[in-house]
């Protein structure tokens, strides 16, 4: 017996030894590899591994499953048959409980936060082909509403707002963006290489945003970017290129179709026919290029594709002492006007924009307790336009080119001209091809210089943190042009050419190219932080953080001429504050946050300068709480929270000290004497008002977290309501007999309210992951108060409506026969007589009468109240797939002039839907007339016949990427991934139902801004 033991005590070492697994494998994210995450045998919490800097592990198992786990990532289970190398690819996760979120001057779990805060990190939107970060947010974050209202390359980006608009001062509403602790511009961040960005959080409530204090009203945007990490140097480059299209190409009638619908109109107002009926058959025939041309001016002239291409070169990695992080880019994206050049001059008058950037962040561990960083970072763009030119302005514009104006070149190669228009100009092709350029080249530097000081010895979790900043801006604008060229009239008929000898002849010959030179934007910005940082944990229980910070910041203006008024040499803007963070949590259980700041503008005089800006946040995690936890093991987070706090901004309209009385020099010269002598005078401005200080918000926000099912489903929900007071707004209801202007008072008064919600549902079925997600933001405002003088009739009220609340007529049908025949129904007075046809709006004040006092509220502001979000995502083994759709709702859009008018606007397939006596039951448009001003004209009179209720839906974006396997590729290679991305793939909108335009294009608007490009793009993403 004895010796049948000892036999099984020597067997059991080699038949353990047999059922033992060795795995090896890397693992990576989208990205590359993951150093440091963990590997640990399922049930065997002691056997566990950490990635080296590669990704790569090595792990002996007695079961047969892994679990691999790393800090803001979504935990995977891999079950493993048979011994080898497996490869895992991570996927981050956007409702970890353990995930950090970005917040002002720190970070905190999701788990203890108790403010609105939604965040991104930034290789989620790094495949996006689009120049500008805040393009690829749209649809990604509760409470982010974007509009991005060109595709011009280089004026691209999108606007954004936080939550809508609750300030009745237009400027008033743009966020604050902070990058690294650092104030930047909205055109700073439009130029920042999405590859430089570690992460994106915005700031929605009081809470998170007290502490930015006279600058927090409007929401914050935070961007971190990338640092480097301890290990070998790694390289990382990224190679893109594709191909940009419109998003919706406009049609025009042809000259055959036109021509008809001019006749008509001629007669409808009176006229002899414009076109014979032969020259309508030479339309219709189309044989007769010269004499009866039909040139499409929108295909002769623009591309139906252009090209782009974005390579990125990333160097990280460093020591315990020294770790870094290099990057530099280059970016171009090209116009979509065909290349008119005649390369002889070597000049380019396309559309087109450059950009090159480099970034080096350095983190230095100086001693034990003292970190340095230093963080330089420099931007240089170049953006190009045909001087002097809308060219999609031009080609809208019916008063300058008719289809049937000129042929689109000579026969003998000369240029040809609109000899029927009032200006005569050039055709486009010929401007294009010889009148220069306008480009603009903006060099953005910025420089970070930073320590923090442990000070255990003092208390534990003490720690010092001091930084100072330098940022400029310059740009500069090169003009390179000269006068019209030649052009001819070519007549068919004799084979002549007629010199075009009108207002915009250019001669016989071409003129010599001249150039100018302006300094448009040059200012700087100088920033100093130190602030005391304390965090410590008390008895395993009680967690206790703090910040006290002393915040100096100067904006100096030397240049800025990009505006409507010019400024130069303005005296530095000066800010200074202090703010205060104070929070503490039992268990993660009880949450409590305090945040204050004490801070003020040099824009108010001194003794209104200063102000205290605090706010409250408190959450209970009921999930932790034994009793539910106990009972509902299957909801994973339950969080309640609640903030309120005062906001302030100090943005303010007009003059930079609005305290002060202003005189005008050289306005309105006098005249002494009997022969009209002028001289200069001193005029007096605006009264000035001594009282004008910051605007005020007072917000609360009640929110939801909810984790259900380990983590497969996530939801997280808030209701805002922010009360805007003390608004700066210029008295509406001042007399006039004042004889003077006022400067703005701080009366106005509104309210915004909404709710937001992000909800995704995430898991697998065998080795496909998937997840689904909804992301639901509303809000909208109302004018409580805004000193409006008292209109004469209620419906002409702007306050209790929305801000920028459209205004016009009510639509009540067409004009017929018997309204035009009857005095009863009410006409304009005066003007152009009405017909049948004509558009016909009620008569609000039953006076008989159509005119001012019959305008009213119509439709809805430009900016959607309603924004949606679905991103889908798959991951099979090395494949992953994601695509969003985006969209918005509860918005109007009305456009003007060459957008929809016709004589002002080409022709469009809309106008053939018009009014006539034998379509009168069905008509879309009203009559045809060659008049601009009648009550027919959107731009004369305003209704809701043209504001339509708006809505769209894109498919925003689209991802496919591979991970190459490591056999495939050579030389020191390690990782590789190839992707195809795209970016506003499809549109469905019921703005194409009367308008030409994409339906993000600016209301009121002719809605000739560069069209919307989609863009479809192949990349490739290698590591050493």
């Amino acid at each position: 017996m004895n010796k049948l033991i000892i036999l099984l005590a020597l067997l059991l070492p080699a038949i353990a030894y047999s059922q033992q697994k060795v795995i090896t494998g890397v693992i990576r994210d989208a990205n590359g590899p993951l150093a440091g995450a963990t590997v640990m045998e399922k049930g065997q919490p002691r056997n566990l591994v950490a990635a080296d800097e590669h990704g790569r592990f090595r792990i002996v198992l007695h079961a047969s499953a892994i679990v691999i786990t790393y800090t803001n990532y979504q935990r995977q289970e891999v079950t493993v048959k048979k011994p080898g190398e497996i490869q895992v690819v991570m996927e981050r996760s956007s409702q970890g409980l353990e995930e950090t979120v970005v917040v002002g001057f720190g970070r905190k779990k999701r788990i203890t936060n108790t403010g609105a805060v939604s965040s991104i990190n930034a290789d989620e939107i790094r495949d996006v082909p689009t120049s500008s970060v805040q393009n690829a947010l749209a649809g990604k974050l509760p409470g982010f509403f974007t509009q991005q209202r060109s595709g011009q390359p280089g004026h691209d980006a999108s606007d954004y707002f936080i939550r809508g608009v609750s300030s009745l001062n237009p400027d008033g509403n743009r966020p604050l963006i902070v990058v690294d602790d650092i104030e930047y511009t909205y055109d700073q961040l439009a130029q920042i290489n999405v590859n430089e960005i570690e992460s994106i959080s915005i700031l929605k409530d009081a809470s998170t945003t007290a502490i930015y204090g006279i600058k927090g009203a409007n929401g914050v945007l935070v961007v971190t970017t990338r640092r480097g990490a301890a290990g070998k140097p790694k390289f990382d480059v990224r190679l893109e290129g594709g191909g940009q299209a419109p998003v919706r190409t406009p049609k025009f009638l042809d000259s055959y179709h036109t021509a008809t619908l001019v006749n008509e109109a001629y007669a409808n107002d009176g006229l002899n026919p414009l076109f014979s009926q032969a020259d309508l058959n030479a339309f219709k025939a189309n044989n007769d290029p010269y004499g009866h041309p039909n040139v499409n001016w929108y295909k002769a002239i623009m591309r139906p594709y252009s090209l782009q291409a974005n390579t990125n070169l990333d160097i990280s990695g460093g020591t315990s002492n020294v770790k870094y992080f290099i990057s530099g880019g280059a970016f171009t994206q090209n116009g979509s006007i065909r290349n008119f050049s005649t390369n002889s001059d070597g000049v380019n008058s396309n559309y087109f924009y450059r950009r090159y950037n480099v970034r080096s962040n350095l983190d230095i561990q100086a001693t034990k307790n003292l970190s340095l960083r230093l963080d330089a970072t420099v931007r240089i763009g170049d953006i190009n336009q045909p001087y002097a030119m809308n060219v999609i302005g031009n080609i809208y514009d019916f008063s300058k080119f008719h289809p049937y104006s000129a042929p689109f070149i000579n026969p003998n190669g000369s240029y040809a001209y609109a000899f029927d228009t009032q200006n005569q100009l050039p055709t486009i092709n010929a401007s294009l091809a010889t009148q220069g350029y306008t480009r603009n080249r903006r060099t953005d530097f910025n420089v970070l210089m930073g320590f923090t000081e442990k000070l255990d010895d003092i208390t534990r979790g003490l720690s010092l943190v001091g930084r100072v900043a330098y940022a400029s801006v310059e740009q500069n604008t090169l003009t390179l042009f000269r006068g019209f060229p030649p052009t001819y009239h070519y007549d068919p008929r004799d084979l002549s050419y007629h010199l075009n000898t009108g207002v915009s002849t250019g001669g016989y010959t071409y003129g010599t190219y001249r150039t100018l030179g302006n300094t448009d934007l040059d200012n700087q910005r100088t920033n100093v932080q130190i602030y005391l940082n304390y965090e410590r944990m008390f008895a395993a229980d009680h967690h206790v953080t703090s910040l006290l910070l002393w915040n100096q910041e100067s904006f100096r203006v030397d240049q800025d001429a990009t505006g409507i008024f010019p400024i130069s040499g303005q005296a530095p803007q000066k800010y200074r504050g202090y703010s205060l963070k104070v929070g503490y949590d039992y268990k993660q259980k009880y949450l409590i946050d305090f945040n204050g700041a004490l801070n003020g503008s040099d824009r108010f005089q001194a003794s209104r300068r200063n102000g205290f800006f605090p706010a409250v946040g408190v959450g209970w995690n009921v999930s932790r709480e034994d009793f539910f936890s106990k009972r509902l093991p299957s909801v994973n987070l339950l969080k309640l929270r609640a903030t309120y706090g005062v906001v302030g901004s100090d943005v303010a309209p007009g003059n930079q000290y609005l305290y002060n009385q202003v005189y005008l020099q050289g306005a309105n010269p006098y005249s002494f004497g009997q022969t009209n002598q002028t001289a200069g005078v001193i005029s007096e401005g605006a009264l000035g008002n001594y009282n004008v200080t910051w605007e005020k918000a007072r917000k609360f926000d009640a929110g939801l977290d909810l984790n259900l099912f380990n983590d497969k489903i996530s939801l997280s929900a808030d209701y805002f309501h922010e009360y805007r007071y003390d608004q700066l707004v210029t008295p509406g209801n001042t007399p006039l007999i004042l004889g003077i202007g006022v400067s703005p008072s701080n009366v106005g008064i509104t309210v915004n309210r909404g709710w937001e919600e992000t909800v995704t549902y995430q898991d697998k079925i065998g080795a496909v992951q998937y997840s689904i997600g909804l992301v639901w933001s509303y809000a909208k405002n109302k004018i409580l108060y805004m000193a409006e003088a008292a209109p004469r009739f209620p419906w002409l009220a702007k306050t209790g409506h929305s801000i920028n609340q459209p205004q016009g007529y009510k639509f009540a049908g067409f004009y017929s026969a018997a309204d035009v025949a009857d005095t009863k129904v009410a006409k304009p007075v005066g003007g152009i007589a009405i017909q049948p046809g004509d558009l016909k709006y009620k008569d609000l004040n039953g006076d008989g009468i159509i005119d001012q006092n019959d305008i009213t509220n119509i439709g809805k502001p430009n900016l959607p109240n309603t924004t949606i979000g679905m991103p889908i995502k798959l991951r099979y083994k090395g494949f992953d797939a994601s695509v969003l759709f985006q969209g918005a709702f509860g918005y109007s859009l009305g456009l003007t002039g060459t957008a929809i008018e016709p004589f002002k606007g080409q022709f469009q397939p809309l106008h053939e839907l018009r009014w006539t006596p034998a379509t009168a039951a069905s008509a879309e448009f009203p009559r045809l007339t060659t008049n601009p001003s009648t009550i027919n004209s959107p731009g004369s009179y305003n209704s809701d016949f043209w504001v339509i209720n708006a809505h769209y839906i894109r498919l925003k974006t689209v991802e496919l990427s591979y991970i190459l396997p490591r056999k495939w590729l050579p030389l020191k290679i390690n990782n590789g991934r190839l992707y195809l991305s795209a970016y506003n793939l499809l549109t469905w909108s019921n703005v194409s139902k009367k308008y030409q335009s994409d339906p993000e294009v600016a209301s009121n608007s002719a809605g000739d801004a560069y069209l919307t490009q989609r863009v479809l793009n192949l990349g490739l993403q290698l590591g050493l």
